[in-house]
């Protein structure tokens, strides 16, 4: 009976703490900023997400991670592929890997 009564504060101190830091990662994420892009064509569904042709509006080359706002929604580049220099594809239009958010 003496353990029992430390030993569940410690487990609801390591359970307030671990609940804590959780909480200020999806805050923290939901801070991030959004690039403005529309998605001129979706490849395909996967389980893995969404491949799609992607206009980016500012001149930046997309990266893992970056968040896109089109038409209401957020989706998230998981992957990005680099272009071929033999095909002729505008310098803001990418191949990504996306996921909604």
């Amino acid at each position: 009976m003496n353990l029992l009564l430390p030993g569940l504060f410690a487990i609801a101190l390591w359970l307030m703490f671990s609940l804590y830091r959780s909480h200020n990662r999806k805050k923290a994420e939901l801070l991030l900023p959004v690039r403005s892009a529309s998605i001129v064509k979706i490849h395909s569904y996967k389980s893995f997400g969404i491949i799609a042709t992607i206009r980016f509006k500012d001149e930046q080359t997309p990266q893992i991670g970056d968040r896109l706002h089109e038409d209401g929604n957020i989706y998230q580049i998981t992957g990005v592929v680099t272009p071929d220099p033999v095909e002729e594809q505008p310098r803001d239009t990418w191949d990504c890997r996306l996921v909604k958010i």
